[in-house]
């Protein structure tokens, strides 16, 4: 299906209408790779001097558990949501100005993450702030998750004309584990308002981290019967 509908769209195609579609994909991978590459500024170079002991620079590493703990979380997320917008750009053959500004709107979340990650990092210890910085830290991310997905529902739903056909298990795939991922922080962005108990609202995190994986299992259980090859 998807080499047919190449043939019927060669023949007006633009001679450099691969050639944008391919900048456009460049250009948020740069912005992607910034943004990840970012995150480790927060890990300031231990204090040593003539007079520093082991036990003194092993503190200010261990000190440094949290930004840990957020830069990994942030990395996981951010590589995620780059291989969906890498699976989109699989599909999306053309483009217009409607699927370029949704695609530079999707980027403005991303280029966030490095100053929600180490607001939240370094509030962990202030049970004053640690909440507010949480919650700019879970807004970031459900705004990415929404941005990408009005960014499918542009390329792949509405303007048809503009990508090579997705199967339904991938559509299902792609969408479910999307929202599923949103929803999530959804849930929890508004626990945070009905407690402010650092370790409760944690749990939740916990479980709901959990519930992901084996939601994943499940849909990739019933997806590999269809031979879908996506991530």
């Amino acid at each position: 299906m998807a080499q047919k509908l190449r043939q019927n769209t060669d023949h007006n195609k633009h001679p450099k209408q691969d050639f944008q579609v391919e900048r456009l994909a460049f250009f948020s991978d740069a912005v992607f790779a910034i943004a990840i590459t970012l995150l480790i500024i927060e890990f300031k170079i231990p204090h040593v001097t003539k007079e520093s002991s082991f036990d003194d620079v092993w503190k200010q590493l261990v000190d440094l558990k949290y930004n840990l703990f957020a830069l990994l979380l942030s990395f996981f997320l951010i590589v995620t949501y780059w291989m969906r917008h890498h699976f989109l750009f699989k599909h999306i053959h053309n483009y217009n100005k409607k699927i370029v500004v949704a695609n530079m709107i999707m980027l403005l979340p991303i280029i966030f993450f490095p100053f929600t990650t180490a607001f939240f990092a370094e509030s962990v210890d202030n049970k004053n702030v640690v909440i507010l910085a949480f919650r700019f830290f879970l807004a970031n991310h459900i705004l990415a998750g929404l941005s990408i997905y009005i960014l499918y529902w542009l390329a792949i739903v509405k303007h048809k004309e503009y990508s090579f056909e997705m199967s339904i298990p991938e559509r299902k795939k792609f969408t479910s584990g999307l929202l599923f991922t949103t929803i999530t922080f959804s849930i929890i962005f508004s626990v945070t308002f009905l407690t402010d108990n650092v370790q409760a609202i944690l749990w939740v995190f916990l479980a709901c981290g959990i519930s992901k994986t084996i939601f994943d299992k499940f849909v990739k259980r019933n997806t590999t019967k269809n031979n879908v090859n996506i991530i």
